[in-house]
C-alpha cells in the first residue's frame, strides 16, 4: 500500500527527473537484491570439514568461551567454541590478524521470542545477515593470514584490533573503556549500564556527532597549513572511509559519512538538492548494502534522529548559539521518546538535562583528550596516564551519582502500535508546521510535553489484566497483573545455580538468566515496583535472581516460608538488596491484595526450606481458581490431601509441581484438582529429563490440556473486568 501511494505520488508530480532517478535506484535495488540472493541463503554442509576466515575484531573470548564472526565463501555466519585449554585462550586474545581455521562443526539451533517482548535471536541474527550459527566441534588446524593491499577490509579489522589491544595495554581501565567506546565504538562492559540508565547510551553509539567531531578537526588542520579545499575534501572522504572501518561498520557512522560525502558532492556539483533530499539519497544508498536496515532498532533510531534534525534546525537558526543548544536538545529528547519508549519500555525524564549537561564534557572536553592521549600514547609519561584515569573515573563517577536519582526514572512498558505511529504522525506534523511558522507558542510547548505522556499513561489505561507463566528455562517464574496497572505480583523468579570454575573459565559478563527473560518482560509491561513477590521455598532455579529483579525494580514486599527464610543461600541473596518487608507464611497467614483471592494451603510449619516447604497458593483471578504446587513432591501432596477436600483442591488450572518429575502429581492428587489445563514450567532440552514420561501420561489419562514452556515458550491468560470469562489460555510459540 505504501509502496502504490509513494509510487503514484512520483507519477503524479510529472517531474521527469525525479522520475528518472526513482526508476534508477528501484532498478539499482532490485538488480542488487537479486544478484546477492545465493549469498543470502546458506548452503554450508555441515557434515563436511570447512575453512573459515575470522577477522580479529570480531573475535570475543569470554571466560572458555569463543565466538566470532566468520566468512565462508563469501557468507557470513556465527561461529561458537568452548576452549579447552588456558594457552588456547591466551593465544586467542594475542591474536592481531585475521584468522583461518579449518575444522568441523555442527549446526546450532538459535532461540526465536520465547517471552512476549523478548528478544528474538533469530531474527537479530537475520537482520545481521548472519545466516547461521555453528558450534566447532573438532578444530583441526588454525593459522594467521598473511595480509595484502588488496584486502582494505581485513587490514582495517586487523588495524582495529591492534589499537584496541594497545589501548588496554597502556590505559587504566576507565580511561581504556571511553577511549574505545567513543573511538573504537567497542563498549562493552558494565560501564555503559550507567549511561542506558540516563538515557545516553545514543552517545556511545558512534553517530554523526562523532563524524563532526573529527571531520572538523581535519578541515581546522589542513586547512590552516594551505590545503586547498578540493584536496581536504578528498582527504575528508579517504578518512571516512577508514574510519567506517575502525568503528565495526556501526549504522550511525555509515550513516552520517554517507550524508557528509552526499552534500559535498552536492556543493560541488552544484546538484541542487535540499537537506532532505540528501538524507533520502543516503538511506536509498546505505539500504542497498544493507537491505534490512530499518529493520533493525540501531538503523530507525539513526535515521529518524537525523530526520528530525532536519526540521528542528531550522527552527532555531534565529535564536542565540547558546539558546541552540539548550533549545535543540529538549526538542529531540521530547520527540525521540516515543521511539524510545516504544522498544526500551523505560526513559529518564532528565535525559535532557543529562544530555546538555554531559554532550559537551563528553565531545568538547573528553574525546580531543582521549586522541590526543592515543595520538601520543608511545611517549606518554606515566603521571599523566595515572592523571587522566582520575579524571575519567571521576566524570564516570558523576555519571553514577546521577543514575541514582531513580526518582526521574520512568518505565513506560510497550504500548500498542497504533499508538506510536499517531504520535509520530502528530510530531511530524507539528514539526513540518512550526518550521514554516517558526514562532514559540503556549500550545506547541504544550503539545512537547503532553505528547511523551500517552506513553506513560497507557499502562495506566490498559483495562487488560494478565496472569503468565514467564519461560526462564529450567525454573519458575509466574507474574499477575491486575487491570488498570493497580497490582503486580511475581511468584518465584527463577535463576541457576552456578559451580566453581577455574579462574581463567570465569566469564566476566555478568548477565543473568533474568536479565534476558523476566525482567524484560516485566518492563514491556510498565512494572516499576511489584506489591508483593513470593518465594516458594530455597531452590536456587525459584529465587535465584531475586537480587537482580530487586536491583532493577521495587520490590514493596518478599513473601517466603520461615523455613526458607532460614536458609544460608537465600539469606546472602536478599542481604544486599534494599528489600525491607519481609513476611514469613504459613498456611495459617492470612495473604490479602487487592483483586486476587488468595490463599496459602502449605506448609503448616517451619520446614527445611527444601521441595517439600513449598509455598503451595490457590488463587481465585476473574471466576477462575489457579492452583500452584512450587516444587511439592508425593509427599506433599499427600499432606494436601489429609488436610483439604476435593473442593478446597479443585482448580481449573494447575502448574505441575517440581517441572513434571515423576516425584510430583500422582494420579490421586490430580484426581482430586480435577483440573481442565496443566501449565509445566521447564526448560528446554533440560539435563533432569523434565516433564517424566509418568507426569505426562497421568495428565493425558485425565484429558487435562497441557501446556509446556520448553514447547511454546511463555504461558499466559488475560482477561477484561467487564467479560465474565477470562480470554483464550494462549503461548508465545
Amino acid at each position: 500500500m505504501f509502496f502504490l501511494v509513494i509510487g503514484f505520488r512520483i507519477g503524479f508530480s510529472k517531474n521527469k527527473r525525479l522520475i528518472t532517478i526513482c526508476l534508477v535506484f528501484f532498478l539499482l535495488a532490485n538488480g542488487y537484491f537479486f544478484a546477492t540472493k545465493s549469498l543470502r541463503t546458506d548452503t554450508l554442509n555441515s557434515e563436511t570439514k570447512q575453512t573459515w576466515t575470522l577477522l580479529p575484531d570480531t573475535i570475543q573470548v569470554d571466560g572458555d568461551f569463543v565466538k566470532a564472526k566468520a566468512k565462508n565463501h563469501q557468507r557470513t555466519y556465527l561461529l561458537q567454541y568452548k576452549l579447552k585449554t588456558k594457552e588456547d585462550k591466551d593465544y586467542l586474545l594475542n591474536v592481531k590478524n585475521p584468522l583461518i581455521v579449518t575444522s568441523y562443526q555442527e549446526r546450532v539451533k538459535t532461540q526465536t521470542r520465547r517471552n512476549l517482548s523478548g528478544f528474538d535471536y533469530t531474527d537479530y541474527l537475520k537482520n545481521k545477515q548472519v545466516l547461521g550459527v555453528y558450534k566447532l566441534t573438532e578444530v583441526e588446524k588454525v593459522s594467521e593470514k598473511t595480509l595484502t593491499i588488496k584486502q582494505p577490509i581485513e587490514i582495517v579489522s586487523s588495524f582495529r584490533t591492534r589499537l584496541f589491544k594497545k589501548i588496554n595495554q597502556t590505559f587504566g581501565p576507565y580511561t581504556s573503556f571511553y577511549m574505545s567506546s567513543l573511538i573504537l565504538g567497542i563498549n562493552d562492559g558494565d560501564n555503559r549500564e550507567v549511561w542506558n540508565k540516563l538515557s545516553l547510551a545514543h552517545l556511545f553509539a558512534l553517530s554523526g556527532l562523532h563524524v563532526t567531531f573529527f571531520i572538523t578537526m581535519i578541515q581546522s588542520l589542513l586547512l590552516r597549513i594551505g590545503l586547498t579545499k578540493e584536496k581536504v575534501s578528498i582527504i575528508e572522504v579517504v578518512f571516512l572511509c577508514v574510519f567506517i572501518g575502525l568503528t565495526g561498520y556501526s549504522i550511525g557512522v555509515v550513516r552520517a559519512s554517507l550524508q557528509h560525502i552526499i552534500k559535498k558532492a552536492n556543493g560541488r556539483n552544484h546538484w541542487k538538492l535540499s537537506p532532505l533530499d540528501c538524507w533520502s539519497l543516503t538511506l536509498i544508498s546505505h539500504s542497498l548494502f544493507v537491505p534490512t536496515l530499518l529493520f533493525n532498532i540501531g538503523g530507525q533510531l539513526s535515521y529518524y534522529l537525523s530526520f528530525l534534525i532536519l526540521f528542528i534546525q531550522p527552527i532555531l537558526k534565529d535564536k542565540k548559539a547558546s539558546n541552540q543548544f539548550i533549545l535543540f536538545q529538549l526538542l529531540l529528547t521530547f520527540f525521540s521518546i516515543p521511539l524510545l519508549s516504544y522498544y526500551f519500555y523505560e526513559f529518564n525524564v532528565l535525559s535532557s538535562v543529562f544530555s546538555l549537561l554531559f554532550t559537551p564534557i563528553l565531545f568538547q572536553c573528553l574525546l580531543p583528550i582521549l586522541c590526543l592521549a592515543l595520538l601520543f600514547s608511545m611517549t606518554l609519561p606515566t603521571i599523566l596516564i595515572n592523571l587522566l584515569e582520575q579524571i575519567i573515573s571521576s566524570i564516570h563517577l558523576l555519571a553514577e551519582w546521577c543514575e541514582k536519582v531513580t526518582f526521574f526514572q520512568l518505565t513506560t512498558g510497550t504500548f500498542p502500535i497504533y499508538i506510536l505511529l499517531a504520535i509520530i504522525t502528530a510530531q511530524l506534523y507539528c514539526l513540518m508546521y512550526w518550521e514554516s511558522h517558526p514562532k514559540f507558542s503556549k500550545s506547541r510547548v504544550l503539545f512537547l510535553f503532553v505528547s511523551p505522556c500517552l506513553c506513560f499513561s497507557f499502562k495506566y489505561l490498559n483495562p487488560m489484566g494478565m496472569i503468565a507463566f514467564v519461560d526462564v528455562g529450567q525454573g519458575d517464574a509466574m507474574f499477575i497483573q491486575l487491570p488498570f496497572h493497580r497490582g503486580n505480583y511475581v511468584i518465584d523468579t527463577g535463576g541457576s545455580l552456578s559451580f566453581p570454575q577455574e579462574e581463567w573459565k570465569q566469564k566476566r559478563n555478568a548477565k543473568r538468566q533474568a536479565d534476558y527473560t523476566l525482567i524484560p518482560f516485566l518492563k514491556s509491561k510498565g512494572v516499576s515496583k511489584l506489591d508483593g513477590v513470593f518465594i516458594t521455598h530455597a531452590h536456587e532455579d525459584h529465587f535465584g535472581d531475586i537480587d537482580r529483579l530487586a536491583k532493577e525494580i521495587d520490590i514493596k514486599q518478599l513473601i517466603m516460608t520461615l523455613g526458607t527464610h532460614e536458609q544460608e543461600n537465600v539469606r546472602r541473596k536478599i542481604e544486599g538488596t534494599q528489600i525491607e518487608k519481609i513476611n514469613k507464611v504459613t498456611s495459617a497467614t492470612n495473604i490479602q491484595f487487592p483483586g486476587i483471592d488468595m490463599k496459602i494451603l502449605f506448609p503448616d510449619t517451619m520446614g527445611d526450606g527444601q521441595n517439600n516447604d513449598s509455598i503451595v497458593l490457590k488463587l481465585s483471578i476473574h471466576e477462575k481458581t489457579f492452583l500452584l504446587m512450587g516444587d511439592l513432591e508425593k509427599e506433599g501432596e499427600q499432606v494436601l490431601l489429609t488436610k483439604y477436600s476435593e473442593s478446597e483442591l479443585a482448580a481449573d488450572c494447575i502448574k505441575i509441581g517440581h517441572h513434571g518429575s515423576k516425584t510430583s502429581s500422582q494420579l490421586q492428587f490430580i484426581n482430586a484438582v480435577n483440573p481442565e489445563e496443566a501449565v509445566i514450567s521447564v526448560g528446554e532440552a533440560n539435563r533432569f529429563r523434565h516433564p517424566s514420561p509418568e507426569t505426562l501420561d497421568t495428565l493425558n489419562q485425565e484429558n487435562i490440556q497441557i501446556f509446556r514452556t520448553d514447547e511454546q515458550g511463555m504461558i499466559y491468560q488475560k482477561w477484561l473486568p467487564l467479560k465474565k470469562d477470562m480470554l483464550k489460555i494462549r503461548s508465545v510459540k
